[in-house]
């Protein structure tokens, strides 16, 4: 079973090797086509150079018969402009047929017989100017110039037709080359596009399989981020009620023992106190303990559940939480709510409560501020709190560290209310935490 990737990579590769093909094929097309393109101008130029020699050899002729005729120098020019124009003609002939045997055996013969027929024009000339016109006029009417002119018209009508079925099949198969090049860039063209489709469909199926995967993740994700809210917001709920039963035990149980054990100690101190002093000192120094204790029993039950917020309500738990705060911690704190009576649920007052708490302890502990700021308002159906200080303010990342479990505590708290929790140091120093919960 190939890998998505292998998939994809296999019609890339092929691609690659088809554009190189491509490329070799085109290369080898377009040498082919300058090859051809080559031979047809040098048959082209052949025929050329043949019909040039042709007309210089027919001038040459004409000039000197139009000399014996007339006398006249004057038409002799055309002759004496001619001659020595044969010479490279035919030279440029021999080269442009170096390879063909046919044509060089043609070129050769040409040759022959247009020495004979110049030889023939200059002997011609100079038995005129020996003789006279009567015996030049008389080898001229012997027929062997113009014998000897026909068969140099022969062999350059053979030259040209050969150029001529040269040039035909040439082009043919130029014309050939050209569509079997179009022929097969458009089939690799086609090849091309195939592999270019083939390549986004597969593409698009790995980005649609990633995409459902993504989604189905993500659902994952927050279908286990809410079993974890749900679980957190249990748990809490679970040691709220826990620390509400430990401290209604440690109140009703554990205080009727110690104010039980006061009393009888109370009756045998003012029964001993006369009669036995040591022994009244010693329970004098006991029942001191006792006291001790009922401070600290009191002072767990207001830590696990204070009894001011179940019995006067949030402001007044507030008040008395921040005046002991700031007793203990050397923390100036002030406290605004607004209106000064709010009637929350129990849910809500408890989890505002226990944010104000975590948030001051905070700040206790390592904001090192010197004063705090609770404002606690309620406005458009929601409470909104804000807590403040002139601390030092957060770390940078702080209230994302998985590790700060306090402020993973608060924001818990208030999400499960589906309120709004924000902590931040603003720019000119400490700590701002902002909750905002719905009442209804």
């Amino acid at each position: 079973m190939l890998s998505p990737l292998t998939k994809l990579l296999l019609p890339l590769a092929l691609g690659l090797a088809l554009s190189v093909a491509v490329m070799v094929f085109s290369e080898r097309s377009h040498e082919r086509l300058n090859r051809a393109n080559q031979l047809m101008a040098s048959s082209i130029e052949t025929q050329a150079v043949a019909s040039q020699i042709l007309a210089l050899v027919s001038d040459a002729e004409t000039a000197q018969r139009g000399f014996l005729l007339t006398g006249r120098p004057e038409y002799l020019e055309p002759y004496v402009m001619a001659v020595p124009k044969i010479g490279p003609k035919l030279q440029r002939l021999k080269d442009l047929n170096a390879d063909n045997p046919e044509q060089r055996a043609h070129v050769s013969q040409l040759a022959k017989l247009i020495g004979e027929k110049m030889a023939e024009l200059e002997a011609t000339l100079r038995l005129y100017k020996e003789k006279g016109p009567k015996q030049a006029q008389e080898l001229i009417e012997t027929d062997v110039g113009r014998r000897t002119m026909d068969e140099v018209r022969t062999e350059i009508d053979a030259i040209q037709n050969v150029e001529r079925g040269e040039l035909i099949a040439r082009s043919s198969r130029w014309n050939a080359d050209v569509a079997f090049s179009r022929v097969g860039i458009a089939v690799i063209t086609l090849f091309n596009l195939l592999l270019v489709i083939t390549v986004y469909i597969l593409a698009r199926r790995g980005i649609v399989q990633r995409e459902r995967i993504r989604i189905m993740l993500e659902e994952q994700v927050r279908e286990r981020t809410a079993e974890l809210s749900e679980l957190s917001t249990s748990l809490q709920n679970v040691q709220e009620e826990e620390r509400a039963r430990l401290a209604h035990d440690l109140h009703d149980e554990l205080g009727s023992i110690l104010v039980s054990s006061k009393m009888d100690m109370s009756w045998a101190y003012n029964r001993l106190k006369d009669k036995e002093p040591l022994v009244a000192q010693r329970l004098a120094r006991a029942m001191t303990v006792i006291d001790e204790g009922v401070d600290i029993k009191r002072r767990i039950i207001e830590d696990l559940r204070p009894t001011v917020l179940d019995n006067l309500g949030l402001p007044a738990a507030l008040e008395w939480y921040v005046n002991q705060i700031g007793q203990r911690g050397n923390l100036k704190c002030t406290l605004s709510i607004d209106p000064a009576e709010v009637d929350l649920p129990d849910a809500v007052g408890i989890a505002l409560f226990r944010v104000v708490q975590e948030a001051l302890t905070n700040i206790v502990r390592h904001a090192n501020a010197a004063n705090a700021w609770i404002t606690m308002e309620y406005r458009n159906d929601r409470m909104l709190l804000t807590i403040r200080d002139d601390g030092a303010g957060l770390p940078k990342g702080a209230e994302r560290k998985r590790l700060s479990h306090g402020i993973l505590g608060m924001r818990q708290r208030i999400t499960s209310l589906r309120g709004e929790f924000a902590i931040d140091s603003p720019a000119g120093g400490g700590t701002v935490v902002r909750v905002s919960v719905p009442l209804r």
